[in-house]
């Protein structure tokens, strides 16, 4: 009796015919649009490059760019250094830490739309605690709504506060990875704990951290439901992220060819910053 063999690429094609129909064909349909002069309710005229070229003249779309970018940075300043200490603090298998991992992780559970209302209420100034209490014990005038910059950077603190958290559970499992021999090796070899850090525990880490770092990295750059529920971009365009200049030329100027453009060259900024960050976090 002869014995079948399967080909072992079968098992992947309901893998690759799922993630083709879901991450290839919207691709490739962008990029005919942004050849496209659309607007919903009038026929598309082919303009070939003319959506990319204007794109580079639009002081808006390199303005929300800016901003996204330093949403970014300051996110990532912030979530992986904590979410390295709480980690560190949280790996060990114990009682207290399991509690206190599984209230840590709560902010996860909750959806985006649902952060962004609970932000609003807390900073509303007629009946938000936040600037309550910032009023009373510092006399300092906290008002989202009137301040750009305290706009922007409670934008930040909505997002450590979300985020955060899943930073330290990839860092948990990273830590936890790491066995024991070279620690017990470098304590006999009276190694100080800064030594042991600098040389054990953040190479053993290096995955982990780029991990972590990679994902958040993609989805603060793609944050919108928390920030339009929160501030809806303003005021005076303190929070006009870029993807919420995507989704307000799409939705509110229905200019499908142009939103296009600006998706598919956002596409291209997200995988050239991931190949430099895998280029500098990979090599020795």
């Amino acid at each position: 009796m002869t014995r079948r063999v399967i080909n072992p690429w079968l098992l992947f094609l309901p893998a690759f015919i799922i993630v083709g129909f879901n991450a290839f064909l919207p691709v490739f349909y962008a990029a005919y649009l942004a050849t496209q002069r659309y607007t919903l309710g009038v026929p598309p005229i082919f303009i070939g490059y003319d959506n990319f070229f204007h794109l580079m003249f639009d002081t808006i779309f390199w303005d929300s760019l800016a901003k996204g970018f330093a949403f970014v940075a300051i996110c990532m300043v912030i979530e992986i250094p904590l979410g390295l200490a709480l980690a560190l603090a949280l790996y060990k298998d114990t009682r207290i830490n399991r509690i206190t991992r599984t209230i840590l992780t709560t902010p996860m559970l909750i959806p985006p739309l649902v952060v962004g209302s609970i932000w609003l209420l807390m900073v509303r100034p007629d009946i938000g605690p936040i600037p309550h209490v910032l009023k009373e014990i510092f006399n300092f005038n906290y008002d989202i709504g009137a301040s750009p910059l305290q706009a922007f950077f409670t934008t930040v603190l909505m997002d450590v506060w979300h985020w955060t958290p899943f930073v330290v559970l990839v860092l948990v499992a990273a830590r936890a990875s790491i066995p024991p021999e070279p620690y017990d090796s470098a304590m006999v070899d009276g190694a100080s704990s800064w030594d042991i850090f600098r040389y054990i525990t953040l190479p053993g880490m290096k995955y982990g951290i780029m991990i972590a770092f990679l994902i958040r990295m993609m989805d603060a750059l793609r944050i919108f439901d928390e920030v339009w529920v929160l501030t809806a971009e303003g005021p005076g365009k303190a929070t006009n992220y870029l993807s919420i200049y995507i989704v307000k030329t799409a939705l509110s100027e229905l200019k499908m060819g142009y939103c296009a453009a600006i998706a598919l060259f956002f596409l291209y900024i997200v995988i050239i910053l991931t190949f430099i960050t895998l280029k500098v976090m990979t090599r020795r």
